[in-house]
């Protein structure tokens, strides 16, 4: 009786089935009337605008339960509909991000000789696949047994070509996922820590992506992605296959 009354739809199937009992009792109580009241004659005129009344009543009331309880069929058909719908959108705009391919990686590196030019074509390609607003590629320069990360290309980058930018070993979130291998994935990057200047005026992302470029257990260089919307898994696995791609050939591999 309990979950009858949590399900909304069959406590109105419930309050139909009284009001219909209701009525068919108070009908047989007017019905009853004239013998209980003891008149001589059991049918009196005066009941008959009683039982109009009533069946009036009753006709109405029937007619509005029905409607009552099949629009509100509609509106559950509807909402699942409506669910449906969302959810297939939803699944249609996953497998559109899905489509990014590893083929036009290496199909752009494939005539890059320089490890600059790879790098290049690398975060170019990336960036564009994932409609990032910004790239950037480091390299692992060792000298004088000091190891730094220079910023070797870059996409989308409001800085000066003469410009140089390092980071000492282990620096920054850069320097953070050279020394540990690993990929770095921030999905709430503060305000003003990357900006974004275009004609229209200047944007924080608010997503970055941070892969680093390794040969095995030797890592050769960072790739940096910054994006307004957030990546997924596959997009991520997209970038680190990418990077591997990038160290493979580097590598002659």
């Amino acid at each position: 009786m309990i979950a009858w009354i949590k399900d909304r739809y069959k406590l109105g199937l419930l309050m139909a089935a009284l009001f219909l009992l209701g009525i068919l009792v108070s009908l047989y109580q007017v019905y009853k009337l004239p013998h209980n009241l003891l008149l001589a004659d059991e049918y009196h005129p005066a009941f008959t605008n009683v039982y109009l009344v009533l069946g009036f009543t009753f006709t109405i009331g029937v007619f509005t339960i029905w409607s009552a309880l099949n629009s509100r069929n509609e509106i559950i058909v509807y909402r699942d509909r409506q669910i449906t719908n969302e959810s297939s959108a939803s699944n249609n705009g996953d497998e559109g991000r899905t489509t990014i391919s590893l083929d036009s990686v290496k199909e752009g590196i494939k005539s890059a000789e320089k490890e600059k030019e790879i790098l290049q074509s690398v975060i170019n390609i990336v960036c564009k696949q994932l409609e990032a607003g910004q790239g950037a590629v480091y390299k692992i320069v060792t000298k004088d047994g000091r190891k730094t990360i220079e910023l070797q290309s870059g996409y989308a980058l409001s800085i000066g070509e003469s410009k140089t930018i390092t980071f000492d070993w282990g620096e920054g979130l850069v320097g953070q996922s050279a020394t540990s291998a690993k990929t770095l994935y921030i999905d709430d990057v503060p305000e003003g820590y990357v900006k974004i200047v275009s004609g229209l005026g200047i944007a924080s992302p608010r997503y970055l992506l941070i892969v680093p470029i390794k040969n095995q257990d030797q890592v050769l260089g960072v790739m940096e992605i910054a994006t307004f919307t957030p990546l997924d898994e596959n997009q991520r696995r997209f970038v680190e296959e990418s990077a591997q791609l990038a160290a493979n050939k580097i590598n002659g591999q």
